[in-house]
């Protein structure tokens, strides 16, 4: 702090100029009166002084606030740009993924172009394969199980016009399941593929084979009786018996299948009729040690 001035030595600094000064005329009252005048002086000079102070602490103290302010101020602008920055990230980001997408859609339109160009030149083929697809097991090349429903319902009204019969065989592999868990599903889709191919070369005149679902097949013998349906049915149980199926290089077990066979008019007059009771006898082949030929009859 700088040195500190008194009160009494401002008044005898103010006071000095009357040192030495011969008073002749003033009087003792005018000397008073300088002196009050001295003392008025001093105290607005004490006044002036605590206004000055308390304007210094005022101006503290909005000092200390305005440095407050400043400091959440300046938090404030770090968080804004702060969110700023993330934003921009998550915007990079954005734009980066929509460039892939576009991208892709690019490369599928191109891919759509091929094929519409593709199947207004090649409409027919284009058409032959869908069908295909709609009327065909992806696995094993058989027609699968929505053609044939609707393939017998057309030959059974034939048939019924006609007066003729028509007889269906119903055939499951034996232990299928036992040569998935050993051998691995590949496996057992090779097993399907290779009973599959023997199948449709055994079929005869309009004879069809059907995967009718996983390891299940059904052969359709129109205008085929009773007894031509167990014939063929016992042909194939022994040839598929005489199958050697490998995989990978390595011989599989023995395949046997169970076969049920039915006719219509004589095991129903409708598709499910004569399909419940085909497999009705495949259940009774099987439950009698599998490997063999059932008919519906032999169930009573």
């Amino acid at each position: 702090m700088g040195s500190q001035s008194f009160p009494h030595q401002q008044i005898l600094v103010k006071a000095q100029p009357l040192e030495g000064i011969e008073v002749k005329s003033e009087s003792r009252e005018e000397l008073l009166l300088a002196i009050e005048q001295l003392r008025q002086e001093l105290q607005d000079i004490k006044g002036k002084k605590a206004e000055l102070e308390i304007s210094l602490e005022a101006a503290r103290d909005r000092a200390d606030t305005v440095e407050v302010l400043l400091r959440k101020s300046n938090q404030q602008l770090q968080a804004e740009i702060a969110e700023k920055l993330r934003l921009q990230a998550e915007l990079k980001a954005a734009q980066t993924e929509l460039q892939s997408v576009l991208a892709n859609l690019n490369s599928d339109k191109a891919d759509l172009e091929m094929i519409l160009e593709t199947t207004m030149a090649h409409g027919d083929i284009v058409e032959d394969l869908l069908h295909n697809q709609c009327i065909r097991d992806p696995l094993t090349g058989l027609f699968n199980r929505r053609y044939l429903h609707n393939f017998l319902s057309k030959e059974i009204d034939s048939c019924s016009r006609q007066k003729q019969p028509l007889s269906i065989i119903m055939l499951d592999i034996d232990h299928f399941k036992r040569c998935n868990d050993t051998f691995g599903h590949d496996a057992g889709d090779a097993v399907l593929e290779e009973i599959s191919l023997f199948l449709q070369r055994q079929m005869q005149n309009s004879e069809i084979v059907c995967r009718y679902g996983g390891e299940e097949f059904m052969v359709v013998l129109p205008e085929g009786s009773l007894v031509d349906a167990y014939q063929r049915a016992e042909e194939i149980r022994q040839g598929v018996k005489e199958l050697a199926i490998e995989y990978q290089d390595m011989s599989l077990d023995r395949i046997t299948i169970s076969l049920g066979v039915a006719s219509f008019p004589e095991h129903g007059k409708t598709v499910a009729e004569v399909i419940r009771a085909a497999d009705v006898a495949l259940y009774h082949a099987k439950a009698k040690g599998r490997d063999r030929v059932a008919r519906p009859e032999a169930i009573y």
